[in-house]
């Protein structure tokens, strides 16, 4: 059982990098929401202009609440859902739920991060096995670090062009599409998620409008037919967990 254990929580443990990374980020509150009929050009410096002020924001974010949908068979990721929080103040916390394939069986997972090690009741319900500093699986640090993480993806999203307005999750923001490095999105997930020869990754951000410039959602597609993605909420959220038994 040690084999699979250890496996389905990499998997978990990279989807919740990809989800953490993601939700740090911020935008600017609404330059360029709502001018759908503006030129190319100005669409990309309305861009340019809400990304800066999302990544300065991303950088400042201590902790959140995320939440990770999938769509498709997406490469090298075995989670399929994960609910949870993360905080790197004073240090690297996260807690939460996540579903995995283990083969074709899904299996649901409770997760936990706290001084150092990373536990999993993968496989065994309520039995939780202790992964170490999990830095084989995924160094969950990686998604608030401001030179790996969320705030990185953002400050390097190339091609960027505004996509209009949308309420998500409640909140009204500013959709942004571009494109990422796979090799930013793989340092961001803790495994790649194309094939060697991908160089980029379409990617939409939504960014709030309502002055916070907070990243409320986070799209990747690493392949035509399939699909990651994250939404945050709680910006700043304090996180506490507690060793498991």
């Amino acid at each position: 059982m040690k084999l699979p254990l250890r496996t389905g929580v990499a998997a978990a443990a990279a989807v919740l990098a990809v989800v953490l990374a993601i939700g740090g980020c911020s935008s600017n509150s609404g330059t360029g929401a709502g001018k759908s009929g503006t030129s190319a050009t100005t669409s990309n410096g309305d861009a340019a202009t809400l990304l800066k002020s999302a990544t300065d924001a991303m950088r400042k974010v201590t902790g959140m609440h995320l939440s990770l949908a999938v769509s498709g068979n997406v490469p090298n990721l075995r989670v399929t859902k994960l609910d949870g929080d993360v905080s790197n103040t004073p240090q690297t916390v996260a807690t939460g739920n996540a579903t995995l394939l283990l083969g074709n069986n899904p299996q649901d997972a409770k997760f936990v991060y706290v001084d150092g090690h990373l536990y999993s009741d993968l496989g065994q319900p309520g039995t939780y096995t202790d992964f170490g500093n999990g830095a084989s699986i995924y160094n969950v640090s990686v998604l608030l670090d401001p030179d790996k993480g969320l705030a990185h993806l953002l400050a390097n999203l190339k091609d960027a062009s505004v996509g209009g307005t949308e309420q998500v999750n409640g909140v009204a923001t500013t959709k942004i599409t571009g494109n990422s490095s796979a090799d930013d999105v793989a340092t961001l997930a803790g495994t790649r998620l194309t094939s060697e020869n991908v160089s980029t990754v379409p990617t939409t951000v939504w960014i709030a409008s309502d002055g916070s410039s907070h990243l409320v959602q986070l799209k990747i597609v690493p392949t035509p037919d399939t699909s990651v993605t994250l939404t945050m909420s709680d910006w700043g959220k304090t996180v506490t967990a507690t060793k498991p038994v």
